[in-house]
């Protein structure tokens, strides 16, 4: 049973964290123009993740990270 048909989402994955807002929002509609669909956890209420040290994250399904990753030029190391 996969986490969808159970009623269950997996958590979002944050792809980025800025100090400023603004930078936040042109990362989110630079993914959105790239078909990803993006937030910024602030907006929907969302925990912080652990070892959270500050900033404004962009955040986005599960299932997207890697690709949104490649958009943004963001190696998953980092």
């Amino acid at each position: 049973m996969s986490d969808e048909s159970s009623g269950r989402h997996p958590e979002p994955v944050v792809v980025a964290t800025y100090h400023d807002r603004g930078e936040a929002e042109v990362t989110t509609a630079h993914l959105r123009a790239n078909g990803i669909e993006s937030f910024i956890l602030d907006e929907i209420g969302a925990t912080l993740p652990v070892g959270f040290e500050g900033g404004v994250c962009v955040a986005v399904h599960a299932q997207d990270a890697e690709e949104a990753r490649r958009v943004l030029g963001v190696d998953p190391a980092d």
